[in-house]
């Protein structure tokens, strides 16, 4: 037992020397990550675009995947999620055939990959008629606004210099706990992003690890509540040595 438990140990110390050694990126890398992203931005704005009322989530999502492919994505970095109404309030939507209605929640969170290099980027927006735009109910506009100060606050401790895990992690938490409870955001606030979606480091309350320079993460904090919706943003940012720069590019817009 005792042998079992060294080998183990060692086999964890190796990994975590992989990861470290794994999660600063080369210009290089960086060069077909911000490829990816691009890629990424364009099949939103596409698609967000093409928007109509009646349409369903998987037709949204059949434009993303295309246009994806048509600008040069070498494959998907993850199925997109695409998310009408009440349905915003699953963490991890299985799109369906939900049609979208005017005043809708919509969570678009989508990924191209690119020659091997992902990107990750959610925006959660109400839809509105040309008409009606900018009708976001008041309930719908304080959860978004409680998102965007949640995600705000972290990237600007990045920004600062903060590269604890944890404490970044949070700082958005707390803001949303104390405007929504503990259940409302039930996952960690981001993830390192490269040759898979997922990498180390994390954002986490349980992570005790430090954001090495040069590392690309996610910050994506939310907010979901079960019967009425919920908001996602979420961008990608290199943290630097000094500084951080924001690679996510598509702004956050309450309303559509």
């Amino acid at each position: 037992m005792k042998a079992m438990k060294e080998s183990h140990s060692k086999s964890q110390y190796k990994l975590q020397i992989l990861q470290e050694k794994k999660a600063p990126k080369t210009a290089k890398e960086l060069a077909l990550i911000k490829r990816a992203q691009r890629i990424t931005e364009i099949a939103y704005d596409v698609a967000t675009k093409a928007m109509k009322v009646g349409m369903t989530e998987q037709m949204i999502a059949n434009i993303i995947v295309a246009v994806m492919k048509e600008n040069g994505a070498t494959e998907l970095a993850f199925s997109p999620i695409v998310a009408f109404g009440k349905n915003t309030a699953h963490i991890h939507h299985d799109v369906g055939n939900t049609k979208l209605k005017d005043g809708d929640m919509v969570m678009i969170d989508i990924g191209a990959g690119y020659k091997g290099y992902c990107s990750d980027m959610t925006r959660t927006f109400v839809f509105c008629l040309p008409a009606q735009a900018g009708n976001a109910s008041k309930a719908q506009e304080k959860m978004w606004n409680t998102v965007k100060k949640a995600k705000d606050a972290s990237i600007e401790a990045l920004r600062k210099g903060e590269r604890r895990t944890w404490v970044i992690d949070s700082i958005a938490r707390k803001i949303i706990e104390r405007a929504y409870g503990k259940k409302a955001f039930a996952h960690s606030l981001g993830h390192g992003v490269g040759t898979v979606i997922h990498e180390w480091p994390s954002f986490s309350p349980r992570s005790t690890d430090l954001v090495p320079p040069n590392t690309v993460m996610t910050v994506e904090p939310g907010i979901y509540k079960k019967g009425f919706g919920g908001v996602r943003l979420e961008d990608m940012v290199l943290v630097k040595k000094n500084g951080i720069e924001i690679l996510t590019k598509t702004p956050e817009k309450l309303s559509l």
